[in-house]
């Protein structure tokens, strides 16, 4: 792959380190290491083209996109749920994002229709919630990943070159989105619960954040 595939990476590692410290010090750390998670498939990619290195590390990339990406959404949409009021324990959504990223590598077919009904159930969660005047353009944000994974990722109107930058800079872009719309919903908590910290995180159970 020429040099110029890492620049859309680049786009999506700058969002994932930008978006990650934001979100920890919101002290959303389930929405932080979820990022995080779309950052290390980016990095892989940036290494695997740099290094000319494109046929022995492509499992590790489409390991960390596939699985990586899977597991870091679970993370992602259980954050929304906890700002929601939801009290998740933190090891139920570990196992379950665990389990989800499994399924996605391993069911074929299935893990792009995993990864889209967790974009549904997210923009869901934000686009049921009272009291918030923005609530249609945090969950079409947080939407618009499904049509670029159903019609921009492998476009039969776009040559691969074509597909692969746009695929990957509105994947940046969504990041971007979503950070924001969780640094927003942070700012004025759902349903007047109160924002989840890092404290309570390893504390599940608690009942201050959930």
């Amino acid at each position: 792959m020429p040099l110029h595939y890492t620049l859309p990476e680049i786009a999506i590692c700058a969002a994932a380190v930008w978006g990650a410290h934001r979100l920890w010090l919101d002290g959303q750390a389930l929405g932080s290491i979820g990022v995080m998670f779309f950052g290390l498939a980016a990095i892989i990619g940036i290494t695997r083209i740099a290094s000319g290195a494109e046929e022995l590390l492509a499992p590790a990339h489409r390991l960390a996109a596939q699985a990586g990406g899977v597991f870091g959404l679970v993370l992602i949409v259980s954050e929304v749920a906890r700002l929601r009021g939801w009290r998740l324990p933190l090891m139920a959504v570990v196992t379950c994002a665990g389990v989800t990223a499994f399924a996605a590598v391993t069911g074929g077919a299935w893990g792009g229709l995993i990864f889209l009904v967790l974009i549904a159930a997210g923009a869901l969660l934000l686009a049921t919630h009272s009291g918030r005047k923005h609530r249609a353009y945090l969950a079409t944000g947080f939407a618009l990943m499904a049509p670029n994974l159903l019609l921009v990722r492998q476009s039969p109107f776009l040559d691969a070159a074509a597909s692969w930058h746009a695929y990957h800079f509105l994947t940046a872009l969504w990041l971007v989105a979503v950070i924001a719309g969780l640094h927003s919903v942070q700012r004025e908590p759902l349903h007047g619960a109160a924002p989840a910290s890092r404290a309570n995180l390893a504390q599940p159970g608690s009942d201050r954040g959930s």
